[in-house]
């Protein structure tokens, strides 16, 4: 169901956690055969590669799970991280590659199975207000009002939806020319 603004609404917190999961396994099916030495190669029909779509959903998922972990210990939050401001977003990007995408697509995977498996048990844990509701969380309360479930909308399931086919798109491009030259 949409609502007013044309974002997804979601009736309950299992409607969410089924959007993430349905999404995740869309993004990350698409890696098939995205191997390590192919993973950084870019192309001009897609502005990132692989392993900065990757990076970039592991880095946004663990912010979001380190607001709320700061928030329940009391911490003061700096959204969106300490050492950046939200106009600096192309830095941070550039830095969640340095921290994410420097083990090995397949760590790289491993990892973000498991901050999804960590933000789906904490959605599973939240009451209906906390999540639907806004300004239940410091860190989710802006200028903009947004409750929690618009924030992880945003910043996880709709990159997933969105990279899946840009993932997609760079393999149709990359894998082709590679065909062709081998041919």
């Amino acid at each position: 169901m949409k609502g007013s603004e044309g974002m997804q609404v979601y009736k309950n917190s299992e409607e969410l956690i089924d959007q993430i999961k349905e999404s995740y396994h869309k993004f990350i099916d698409e890696f098939e055969g995205i191997s390590d030495d192919v993973a950084d190669e870019r192309i001009d029909q897609v502005d990132k590669t692989p392993r900065e779509m990757l990076s970039y959903q592991v880095g946004w998922i663990n912010m979001i799970l380190s607001w709320e972990k700061a928030e329940a210990g009391g911490a003061k939050i700096t959204t969106p991280t300490p050492g950046y401001k939200w106009d600096q977003m192309r830095e941070l990007y550039h830095d969640f590659n340095i921290k994410y995408g420097s083990d090995g697509i397949e760590n790289e995977k491993e990892e973000l199975s498991s901050v999804v498996d960590e933000l789906i048990t904490w959605i599973g844990n939240m009451s209906h207000d906390e999540l639907f509701k806004p300004g239940e969380r410091k860190w989710a309360t802006t200028k903009a009002m947004w409750p929690v479930a618009k924030w992880i909308r945003i910043n996880a399931v709709s990159p997933f939806n969105n990279y899946s086919r840009q993932v997609r798109k760079w393999k149709n491009f990359n894998l082709r020319d590679k065909k062709a030259v081998n041919s």
